[in-house]
């Protein structure tokens, strides 16, 4: 065998263990994602508390800042743009809250010591329910969020 030969092997065997290097770091990664998803599951779902709870206080101080209480554009006309949008905004907002709090609510999980099968169908059953959950509650907190810049940009465009 030749020089060459023999360099060629040397780097085609070099570049077959950092491709196994390459694909045991990647399956940590995910192993370590996966195995954290239930505590980011819980945690999405307190930020979501948390963001909501700050767009609240908001909302209410846009409400509150008017010159009387209730504010003109929330008396009056029936069909008022603010009043709608107000109550969307509302909806949304508490909408979000109860997902998110429905999210990491503790609650009693069907134990499988025996079966591993069972255990993990559990599993994702668990973190199916808490995206879902979370997902939902993020939309919803998005178009709040949405309808609140309307209202804001009403109140200041259309006094």
């Amino acid at each position: 065998m030749s020089e060459q030969d023999q360099l060629r092997a040397a780097e085609e065997t070099l570049s077959v263990i950092e491709r196994e290097a390459e694909a045991k770091r990647v399956k940590e990664i995910f192993d370590a994602i996966e195995s954290k998803q239930l505590d980011f599951f819980d945690e999405a779902g307190k930020s979501v508390i948390e963001r909501v709870a700050t767009f609240l206080t908001i909302l209410f101080a846009v409400i509150a800042l008017g010159s009387g209480f209730p504010p003109a554009y929330l008396k009056g006309d029936s069909h008022s743009f603010n009043r709608f949008c107000v109550i969307a905004i509302l909806l949304c907002y508490l909408t979000a809250l109860a997902l998110a709090m429905l999210a990491i609510r503790p609650r009693r999980y069907r134990l499988y010591r025996y079966n591993l099968t069972q255990m993990s169908n559990e599993l994702e059953r668990i973190l199916t329910y808490k995206r879902r959950m979370v997902q939902w509650a993020g939309m919803l907190f998005a178009l709040g969020t949405v309808a609140l810049t309307v209202l804001i940009i009403s109140l200041i465009w259309f006094p």
